[in-house]
């Protein structure tokens, strides 16, 4: 089976990361705490994805983001290939996210205790 393609962003600010807890109704992983994102549409450039989710999931378009190791992770119902960007925000300038899932700003060992599907802890892992 072909993975999935999924571009992400590790949005950091002031030492804090952002993280959006998936809707309680979704029909995969609902309640878990992830990264914002989503699949890279047929020929699209990750990076690309990245601005085009950031900017439908919470309307905020970074001033770069920094490609990360790509991570595979094989669930049962399928593998995925995250494409993580990190996306530092300039500490004089809180960004301005706008979303209707819950969502918050936690350190690293914050994150780690919030229940995330599989690949995105890994790749909580792998943060710098």
């Amino acid at each position: 089976m072909t993975p999935a393609h999924v571009a992400v962003a590790v949005i950091r600010h002031r030492g804090r990361i952002f993280a959006q807890r998936r809707d309680l109704a979704a029909a995969r992983a609902p309640g878990l705490w992830e990264f914002p994102g989503g699949k890279l549409e047929p020929a699209e450039p990750a990076e690309a994805a990245l601005f085009r989710e950031l900017l439908e999931e919470v309307r905020w378009t970074p001033p770069r983001a920094a490609a990360l190791e790509p991570l595979a992770y094989a669930y049962a119902h399928g593998a995925v290939v995250l494409h993580a960007f990190l996306c530092e925000v300039p500490p004089a300038r809180p960004p301005a996210l706008a979303t209707p899932l819950a969502w918050g700003w936690f350190t690293r060992e914050e994150l780690g205790r919030l229940p995330m599907p599989a690949a995105n802890g890994g790749l909580l892992r792998g943060i710098p």
